[in-house]
């Protein structure tokens, strides 16, 4: 179970109620010999709560303004992300739940619904396991797992000009979104990076570039004014030498 767990990106203190998540009822039927005491059912409904509490917050923290400011949008947001066919196919394709679940011999090839409810189980399973590090550790799988079904739901990444706090004459600096520079502020100092307010500072080359640029506008429209002089001056002498031929 050491494969699932790295993929999970979480260690369980009790392996206990990991082996629980994994076990199918059929199992505990045919008493199957790897099978927990206990089967999946109780652990998939603490994690279909914990997972449909995650997903809701992460987009009223981060959603767009038509998503967080109406419920029904919010409520239709969560569903589109989470849906048992959704998170079969996490299951399915991320954690490979078919080679870990422990199930009866009538089930050979899990179901749709077996691979959503073990994907369940073991959220909740971390949820129990994972103690007062609780919302943290279950948010951080979570947004691991589903980060790719956010996209669409998401307002745009605004980002803050940020340098390194261990290095104060370092002159890299670079763009973080804002939502990881908050979760960052958690970190020790030693450890955090820190707001600059030289977002508006440009580099010598940018500088020079756009001055190029306006050079050329400015000769452009000064072509653009001598060509119509030229042009003026143009159509008046020829006026004046038409009249010179009329008299």
């Amino acid at each position: 179970m050491s494969d699932l767990e790295h993929v999970l990106g979480y260690r369980f203190k009790n392996k206990d109620i990991l082996k629980q998540s994994l076990t199918h009822a059929s199992a505990l039927h045919e008493n199957h010999p790897k099978a927990s005491y206990r089967d999946q059912s109780s652990l998939a409904f603490v994690g279909d709560a914990v997972l449909k509490y995650a997903v809701a917050r992460y987009l009223l923290l981060n959603g767009r303004d038509q998503v967080v400011k109406n419920s029904a949008e919010l409520h239709k947001g969560t569903q589109t992300i989470i849906p048992n066919a959704i998170l079969a196919k996490i299951a399915h394709e991320k954690l490979h739940l078919e080679e870990h679940i422990i199930r009866g011999n009538a089930h050979v090839a899990p179901s749709e619904k077996m691979h959503a409810d073990c994907m369940e189980a073991i959220l909740g399973a971390i949820a129990l396991d994972c103690g007062v590090d609780q919302q943290k550790v279950i948010f951080d799988v979570i947004e691991k797992l589903c980060s790719d079904r956010y996209q669409t739901l998401l307002k745009p990444i605004e980002t803050i000009r940020l340098k390194s706090a261990c290095d104060e004459e370092e002159e890299d600096y670079i763009n973080v979104s804002r939502y990881v520079f908050l979760r960052d502020q958690a970190r020790p100092l030693s450890q955090k990076l820190i707001v600059t307010d030289n977002s508006h500072k440009r580099t010598h080359w940018q500088k020079l570039g756009q001055v190029i640029l306006w050079l050329f506008a400015i000769c452009g429209f000064l072509t653009i004014l001598w060509l119509i002089a030229n042009f003026i001056i143009f159509q008046l002498s020829v006026d004046v030498e038409n009249q010179g031929w009329e008299f």
